[in-house]
């Protein structure tokens, strides 16, 4: 997909004039109930390598149940997974991201992304963040201030938001094997970000 094209966060940044900071801490845990079913059920999950044998299984049986159960809690909020997304073609900015969590307008199509979330293909982060980084630049391009990004092997999760034409990851990668509870907090408090930024609009 086009938004895999570019090489480097170096040149997605270079391109668009975004300034790369160092690695800062900034997210948080906001506390969120999952049910002792669906939480024991993706931990079994997270044990058992018939999940993780490629990028779809992946997706299909980690990534997108863990994100169903926190994207519950937030009715401004849809999950948008391998829809186009083609906000300037020349720029390179188009393609079928992984998962876009964007509202739904009044017409019934996506709204303009504040959260942009990827699968690191053969755990490469730095990939990962490449296209994340060009997903959150062309949310930017359509009038989002701030657009959080995540990326993820469905096992380690890591998070980062644009904002101001400055790109912050932080350094913290979170492993839902040792502390499955963390990710959905830090996810739960992501998402209430996201969701407060479309409540100001």
């Amino acid at each position: 997909m086009p938004y895999g094209t570019f090489e480097s966060v170096a040149e997605v940044a270079r391109k668009f004039d975004i300034t790369v900071s160092g690695s800062v801490s900034f997210v948080e845990r906001s506390a969120i109930a999952i049910p002792a079913y669906d939480f024991s059920r993706i931990e079994k999950k997270l044990i058992d390598e018939l999940n993780f044998i490629n990028e779809v299984t992946i997706c299909e049986r980690i990534i997108s149940p863990i994100l169903e159960l926190v994207s519950e809690q937030y009715p401004l909020l849809k999950i948008w997974s391998h829809v186009p997304y083609n906000v300037d073609q020349a720029k390179g900015l188009v393609g079928e991201p992984d998962y876009l969590v964007a509202p739904r307008t009044k017409y019934g199509d996506m709204g303009v992304p504040p959260l942009c979330i990827v699968e690191a293909k053969k755990d490469n982060f730095e990939e990962g963040w490449t296209q994340a980084l060009a997903e959150m630049v062309a949310a930017s391009l359509q009038g989002a201030d701030v657009c959080y990004g995540v990326v993820t092997t469905g096992n380690t999760w890591a998070f980062g938001k644009l904002e101001q034409h400055q790109f912050i990851r932080d350094p913290k990668k979170l492993s839902a094997t040792v502390d499955l509870q963390e990710i959905f907090e830090v996810l739960n408090w992501v998402f209430h970000q996201a969701e407060s930024l479309l409540r100001e609009e």
